[in-house]
Formats: C-alpha cells, structure tokens, sequence
C-alpha cells in the first residue's frame, strides 16, 4: 500500500536499508540475468502508430534482398473519428482524422530466407550478428478541433552481437515523438509534442543451448516536452536492469528480474504539481511456461519501493498472474491480473491493480481479429502543488481511480502486401478527484473523468 507521508528522519532510517537490499539484488544481478525479463525500455512511451505496427512480424511482408539484410517498405491510410479529443469530463470537442503512416524496416535475413544459396548457412541457424532497425511516421489531420494537425514519429535500431552463443552484446535505441493531445485543459494553440529517446546496452550470457540465460542492462531515457506549458514535466532517467531464466522443462522457466530507475526534473518549477526526484526499484522471481499443449501461465511476485526527494515514499508487493490458452492452433486467449507501480505527474507515483483479457483469431492465413479489455483501480501518492500544498479542490491531496479500456482490430489481407483494417476503442477514466487548476500557465498532465472512443478505417501496403 502507498505509505503515508514521513518525516525527514525516517526517510534517514529507510533508505540505508533500501539500499542494501538493492546492493544484495544488484550482486544477484550480476550473477544470474534474463533476457526476457530485463525491462530496459520500462515507461518508455511509443508514438500514436496504427495498431497493426505493434506486430513486427505481422506487419512486414515479403522483403526485398539487398545483400545479408532484407528491406520492408509499407504505408498505410486511415480516416478515422475521435468523440473526445481534450480527454474532457464535460462538452468534448470531437473530431473526424485523417491519419498517413508510411514505414521502413531493415533487419538481417529472416529465418525464411537464409539458406536460399549453397553458400548459406542451413535455414534455421542463426546468425551470431542480428540487427533490426525501424522507422515510422504518422500523419494527423484534425478537421474539426483546435488540436493541431502535426506529425508523430518512431524509430528504433538494436544491434546483437554474439547471438545464441554463452555471451552477447546488444546496442539499442529507441525515439517516439507523439502530438496529440493528453490533457483537458488549454486546447487551443497548445503545443502537446513529446519526445522520448531511449538508449542503452545489455550484456547477455548462458549456457550453450541457453538452459540458463542472464543478462545485465544500462540505459538512459529522456522525456521533453516541447511546449512551454509542460516544459516542467521533462525529466532524465537512469535504469538498471538485470536477471535471469533457467529453463527446466522444454518450454518451463523460472525467472527473476531487477529494474532500477533514478529519475530527476531538471526544468522543476516553483509552481503546478509536486514533481520530485526519486529513486524507484522492483524486484520479482517467477515462472514462466507451458503445463499443457493447450495450457500455460506466467506468475511473478516480488516487492517494489520507490524513494522520492519530497513528498510520499512508497513500498508494496508488485506481481503478475497471466493464464494463456491455446483453443486450437488459430485462436488464443489470455486472462492475467496485475500489480505495479508507475511514475505519475500527480503524487509522484501511482499503484495499479489491473485486470485484463486478451483474444486473437487468425482465420486462414488472411484475416486477424484481436480484442483487448482492462479493469484497473489507480491509487496515487499525496497529490501536492510545488509548495507542498494539496492540489485537489476542497484541499485534498487524496487521489484514487478506476481507469477501463477495451478494443477490437480487424485486418483482411487481401493478397500478400495489401490489407484493410478497422480498430474500435474505448477509454475511461472514473473518479472523484477534482484539481484546482488555478496556478498560473502551467497545464495538469494527467486528466480526469473521462470517456473517449476511437474508431479508425483504413488500408494499408507492405512489401
């Protein structure tokens, strides 16, 4: 649970033993490492792509050759309608979109294609040196709101060296730039781009046929905000991540991993909400795999503790139950709960307990029919202005939310680089809390009471 409010001498008392344990996991870290489990790119937000870019391998077709790497061009059109584009709890501006998103990806040759000549290593082995790069931009136009039309972007490049042997090497990089609005208030003429850029390096190493695989990883992220209105919210994160999987069945693993991350505001304002530096760490050991042909699950359970320069601290367990079926070779589903905690604009942080449903249909190799749904309870931290004051009106500094989603995507390939798809979907946001929002120039980032539903219609090319 979310601690209450301490006194300077007992964040003296915590934080020795906080970091303790995080030496003791450190040197467990350093010892052992998992590759799955490492989330080097943890809070990392990607750009607002078209749900059909969130699956690399679903998106790219054929290829074209070009020596020991394959190229994937594509583009994709959209029109598309959004009930509630300011995220407002009273009189949404809606809007109708237009959305342009070409693509370009390039990666070493794909399983598919190696061993086409005799001079090839045989299909199926892999390459010691892997490397995938990707690039995309979107295109919005609003037709009917103050939003402004604006272009988004993704690009991510992640190069392995010593793939599949005892040891590795990864260089990766991953930039988002999203425009679209996130807030309620201050809809016209705002600027609402956020760049976020990503990089780092993991070290990986095992045992020869990858029985037992660990991994340790460092990276540095940066979030900017380029308007002036939300120029207080940048900040600049450290992360440690480390790990391990020992596979003792086929398809069975147990788990552990170790995320660290130091985050600090370097642009923190004397007025707005309460934006504080702090240290964050979360620690879990799990199990992950197969009990049946049809039936498999991943359980993790750890601790999370998050230690911040001003206002509350937090510590709680954190973990993830996620039950996966397989009805039959085309159709999946997955039903999962779990429990974290993430950095938020208001309160510091907030802990979420969420459960969720997963379903995907592949009908004869041509059409895709994906549904996604989520329940989750939000408790913030002290939600406090830079003074230290509450930022709730009524002066309360208590905060709690229940936030639903749920969505359905649907693509027709019609032939093997042309597709249509459609995407549903459904944001809400249900609480009591109602900010100030009295102080000066400076915007809440995060909104509340609300409903938003998308709908988008489109075609794409893929190559």
């Amino acid at each position: 649970m979310p601690a209450t409010k301490q006194p300077q001498n007992g964040k003296q008392v915590v934080a020795p033993m906080v970091t303790a344990l995080f030496a003791f996991f450190a040197v467990l870290g350093l010892a052992f490492g998992s590759p799955d489990s490492v989330r080097a790119q943890a809070g990392f937000t990607r750009g607002e792509a078209p749900g059909w870019l969130e699956d690399r391998d679903r998106t790219e077709g054929r290829g074209i050759r070009l020596g020991q790497l394959e190229l994937h061009p594509g583009i994709g059109v959209e029109g598309g309608y959004d009930n509630n584009v300011f995220f407002a709890s009273a009189d949404p501006q809606s809007s109708f979109l237009l959305r342009v998103t070409p693509h370009l990806y390039v990666s070493t040759l794909s399983e598919e294609r190696r061993g086409q000549d005799d001079s090839e290593a045989e299909p199926g082995e892999q390459s010691s040196v892997q490397f995938r790069a990707g690039l995309s931009a979107s295109y919005f136009q609003y037709f009917s709101s103050q939003a402004r039309s604006n272009v988004g972007a993704d690009a991510d490049v992640r190069l392995t060296l010593g793939a599949g042997r005892p040891f590795s090497f990864t260089l990766f990089e991953s930039f988002g730039r999203t425009v679209r609005p996130f807030t309620e208030l201050g809809a016209a003429n705002r600027n609402y781009a956020r760049d976020q850029n990503n990089a780092g390096v993991e070290l990986g190493f095992g045992t020869r046929g990858n029985v037992f695989r660990g991994t340790l990883s460092y990276d540095l992220g940066y979030d900017f905000f380029e308007g002036d209105s939300f120029q207080a919210a940048t900040s600049l994160e450290h992360g440690i991540g480390a790990g391990w999987s020992w596979r003792f069945f086929p398809q069975t693993a147990f788990l552990y991993d170790l995320d660290v991350k130091l985050t600090s505001y370097p642009n923190e304002s004397a007025e707005g909400p309460l934006l504080s530096g702090n240290t964050r760490i979360r620690t879990r050991l799990g199990v992950n795999g197969a009990l049946t042909q049809r039936f498999s699950l991943l359980a993790m359970v750890g601790y999370g503790v998050g230690l911040y320069q001003t206002g509350d601290d937090y510590e709680s367990v954190v973990g993830q139950l996620e039950l996966r079926f397989r009805l039959s070779p085309q159709v999946n589903l997955s039903l999962g709960y779990d429990r974290d905690f993430f950095r938020s604009f208001i309160g510091g942080f907030y802990l979420r307990d969420q459960g969720y449903a997963e379903f995907q249909l592949l009908g004869g190799g041509a059409f895709l029919l994906g549904l996604r749904g989520s329940v989750s309870s939000l408790s913030y931290g002290a939600a406090l202005d830079a003074s230290g004051d509450p930022l709730g009106a009524g002066g309360t500094s208590d905060r709690s939310d229940v936030r639903a989603a749920a969505s359905v995507f649907a693509e027709y390939r019609a032939s093997d680089w042309l597709g249509f798809n459609a995407t549903l979907s459904y944001s809400g946001l249900f609480t009591d809390w109602e900010d100030t929002r009295t102080v000066s120039d400076v915007l809440f980032i995060d909104p509340a009471s609300y409903d938003k539903v998308e709908l988008w219609v489109g075609a794409r090319a893929f190559y």
